[in-house]
Order: structure tokens, then sequence, then C-alpha cells
């Protein structure tokens, strides 16, 4: 015991540095440590808040519409959680040209310099055109770009379809429809028979009959 003493005292400050050392490269080690985790969880903080963002934000989407089975269209739709404010619809000008003869050229054409507001789970609808706008063989690609913003961020998304490779669109009648028609003919075989049944009636009164 007594040498293992007299070894300290005379090394006393060699071991002091060693045991110094050792602190230090610890510490550093410790350290290093602590930074990797407080980026970790910085990292996870943001992508948290990205996620949030990503899932609250406004989302329009679009569609292409056959409204009425009349009227070819696209119609954007607000899927987000905020109101998408400021929207604007900007159409390309290879198609805009392409449909120039159209009577909603003007309408579709004057979209760049409107703006609206689409609340949460609301559409707005425009149109090409009708059965001219599908036999229109000269007709581009329906394409453009969309804008809005939802207070926090801002964004702008691009659409198209190419209407000539997309699948065929069916004009099939809706059993509302069927019955509508079946109404419809109904009404006119009954005004049919009263006409029939107002004829007789005045000759019945021509010829002094009693129609009683």
């Amino acid at each position: 015991m007594l040498e293992i003493i007299k070894f300290l005292d005379g090394h006393s400050g060699s071991l002091t540095f060693l045991i110094t050392a050792v602190y230090v490269i610890a510490t550093i080690f410790i350290c290093r440590a602590n930074i990797k985790s407080a980026m970790a969880t910085r990292e996870q903080v943001v992508e948290s808040r990205r996620q949030y963002e990503e899932e609250h934000r406004a989302y329009v989407t679009y569609e292409f519409i056959f409204e009425r089975r009349i009227f070819y269209g696209l119609r954007f739709t607000n899927h987000g959680k905020r109101f998408a404010n400021h929207v604007k619809i900007k159409l390309n000008r290879d198609f805009l040209e392409s449909i120039s003869a159209s009577k909603f050229f003007d309408g579709l054409n004057n979209l760049k310099s409107k703006e609206f507001t689409l609340g949460i789970g609301q559409s707005y609808d425009i149109y090409f055109g009708a059965q001219e706008f599908r036999a229109n063989v000269e007709k581009k690609s329906i394409a453009g770009t969309i804008s809005y913003d939802d207070n926090k961020n801002s964004y702008t998304e691009s659409f198209s379809i190419d209407f000539e490779n997309y699948a065929t669109v069916f004009s099939v009648d809706s059993d509302a429809d069927i019955l509508h028609e079946d109404m419809k003919k109904q009404t006119a075989e009954l005004t049919k028979i009263a006409k029939e049944l107002e004829k007789r009636r005045q000759k019945f009164s021509k010829d002094g009959i009693s129609a009683e």
C-alpha cells in the first residue's frame, strides 16, 4: 500500500493530466452526442411542421367534366383545410387560339385577369363548349396554371388534359332521365287523347247531340 501511495505521489502530475484528458475527451463525445440529438430533434420538429402545413393547407384539384351531358369543361375544387384565396386560372395561349371561334372564348380568355375565393369543399367550373368543342379537330390540349394562396403560403400548379387521348366520354341516360322521357311520352299521349275528345265534343255539338 505504501508503495502505491509513493507511486501516486511521484506521478501525481501525470495522473492528473491523464484524468483531465479522459474527462475532456468524454466531454467532447457527450457534446457531440447532444449536438446530434438536438439536430435530430430539430429536424423532427421541422418535418412535423412541414407535414402539418401540408395537411392543413388549401389544396385545389381539377377534373374534366361533361356537365348535363352537354358542356365540356373543368371543375376546380378546394379539397384542403383552408380557404383558397386570390385564385387565378390562366389557360395556355395555344389552347385558347385553337378554340377562338367558340362563343366561350372571350370568357375563357378573360380568366387570367379575374380572381375568386374557394371555400373548403367548394368548386368552380369553366366550360369550353358543347358538341362543337368535341368536333373541333384543331383544338390543342387543355392546359394552363392555377395559382392561389391560403394566407400562409402561395401555390402555382399546372394542369393538362389531352382531350384527343382522354378516355371516351359516354352519354348514358340516368333513371331520372328515363323517367322524364316516359312522362313526356305519357303527357303527349294524354294531350293527343284530349284533342281527340275535344274534336268529338265539337262534332256532337254541331250535330245537336249531347255529349252526356
